[in-house]
């Protein structure tokens, strides 16, 4: 199952972050509803300096990581990494992002976004 399939659906409800942090919770060395309650405040642009919440959530999940995922995730979305400019500027869906960041973690598909 893809990280966005839980984004706002019934019986998850999850934001961006949430989405990215339920799948990959074992990456963070927590349970599920840990990870879950982690992530509650990092979307709409809750997260660090207004980041996105499923690329802060794929950054929290692999940190040493976290520079090559912001320059992916960067590529996928115009330059664009905040969540007021994915929205106001740049206008990717929420479920994109969520997309890209699971997907920038190993998630299903990763091939689709270009990186073979």
């Amino acid at each position: 199952m893809k990280a966005s399939d839980t984004y706002r659906v019934p019986p998850f409800r999850y934001n961006c972050a949430q989405a990215i942090a339920a799948k990959y919770a074992s990456k963070y060395g927590i349970s599920k509803d840990e990870a879950i309650a982690r992530f509650a405040t990092c979307a709409a642009g809750g997260a660090p300096g207004g980041l996105c919440g499923a690329l802060y959530a794929a950054q929290q999940a692999d940190p040493a990581n976290a520079d090559a995922a912001a320059n992916t995730f960067a590529a996928h979305t115009g330059g664009h990494l905040t969540c007021r400019d994915l929205k106001t500027i740049a206008h990717v869906p929420c479920k994109t992002c969520i997309d890209i960041a699971d997907q920038i973690l190993g998630g299903d598909n990763y091939a689709s976004l270009g990186n073979e």
